[in-house]
This record gives structure tokens, C-alpha cells and sequence, in this order.
């Protein structure tokens, strides 16, 4: 679990900036590359959370729309299948990450070790997450809605076009902010 001050209340929306007084006194949007690491943390934890909330609902729209289109559209079972293992993935993914890289990170000045050892666990998963949001766009076909889809259908393929562009944007500020911000110069894999 993550350390109680980092775990702390996070804004409700995972997506808000944080405001900052510029040097003119206006209000500056805070970039993630601007954060503490200790922020970060929060930001992924919260987007962790929404994503937590929303697979349900998705897996669940996921088989509604496979039950009841299958006969159309084959990939459909399989798309199904994908979505359930990609939220097994994500699931687990989380917990590991808040449960081993989060603290990690956070205490890396004095234990820098460990903190490699959970990072590089964790690119491998998120490389296995690419993959399977990959093989999701491909069976969703690039989340277009066929004439015959109905509003079950458009609102499966908003959902998983919704939670595409969440994750990726949880994995970016894994790989390329946070990870890169604990260990300078560190070797980032693709």
C-alpha cells in the first residue's frame, strides 16, 4: 500500500492540472514534468483508481455487446476475452505498483536497489498492457461503430477508446516522467 501522506485525498478528476502563481501573479497550469515524484505518485494513483472504477462497467458492456452481436461480428468473443485479461493485467498492475514501485521510488535516496528491481517489473508489464490495447483496437476495429451497432455498441466502443487514452496517458507518466525523475539518466526501454 502506498505511505499514508501519499495516499492522502487526490482531486476528484485524475485529468486536472494543479494551479501554480506565475511570476506576473496569473495562475499557471503545473506540468507533470514539473511535479515531485511524491506528486506524481498521487496523480498515478488517482488515475489507477478511476481506471479501478471504470473496468467493471466495460467488462461488463463488453460481454452485453459480444452476447448480443457475436453472430455479426466474430471478434467480438475474443475482444471480449482481451478486455477481461487487460483489466486482470491493469488490476494487477496497480496493486504492484502501489503495493512495491511507489514506495520504492519514494524512498530511492536510501534504497535505490529495490526501486530498480520494482521498475523494471513493472516496464515489462506495461509493455504486456501496449500489447493488449493494441490487439483491443485491432479486434474493436479502431473503435468504429458498424451501421447495424446500436447505442450498446457506440457506447462499448467510446468506453474502450475512453480507457485507451486513460492508460496510455497513466503509462507515459510512469515511464517517461516518474521513473525518468527517481533515476536520471536511467536507460528507458522504447
Amino acid at each position: 500500500m502506498l505511505p499514508h501522506d501519499v495516499a492522502g485525498p487526490v482531486s476528484p478528476s485524475p485529468r486536472e492540472v494543479a494551479p501554480r502563481v506565475g511570476d506576473a501573479g496569473a495562475p499557471r497550469a503545473v506540468s507533470a514534468r514539473e511535479r515531485t515524484p511524491a506528486d506524481l505518485v498521487t496523480v498515478i494513483a488517482a488515475r489507477h483508481a478511476h481506471e479501478r472504477n471504470a473496468l467493471p462497467y466495460v467488462v461488463a458492456l463488453l460481454a452485453k455487446t459480444a452476447g448480443r452481436h457475436r453472430g455479426r461480428n466474430a471478434k467480438l468473443g475474443v475482444l471480449c476475452d482481451v478486455g477481461q485479461e487487460l483489466a486482470d493485467v491493469l488490476e494487477a498492475h496497480a496493486d504492484e505498483a502501489e503495493r512495491e514501485l511507489f514506495p520504492a521510488l519514494l524512498a530511492a535516496a536510501t534504497a535505490a536497489e529495490p526501486a530498480r528491481a520494482a521498475a523494471a517489473r513493472i516496464r515489462a508489464r506495461h509493455r504486456a498492457i501496449t500489447l493488449l490495447l493494441a490487439r483491443m483496437r485491432w479486434l474493436a476495429d479502431d473503435f468504429a461503430v458498424p451501421t447495424w451497432g446500436g447505442r450498446t455498441y457506440q457506447a462499448l466502443m467510446e468506453e474502450l477508446e475512453s480507457l485507451e487514452d486513460e492508460v496510455v496517458e497513466h503509462l507515459h507518466l510512469e515511464e517517461s516522467v516518474l521513473l525518468p525523475r527517481v533515476f536520471p539518466g536511467a536507460e528507458r526501454p522504447c
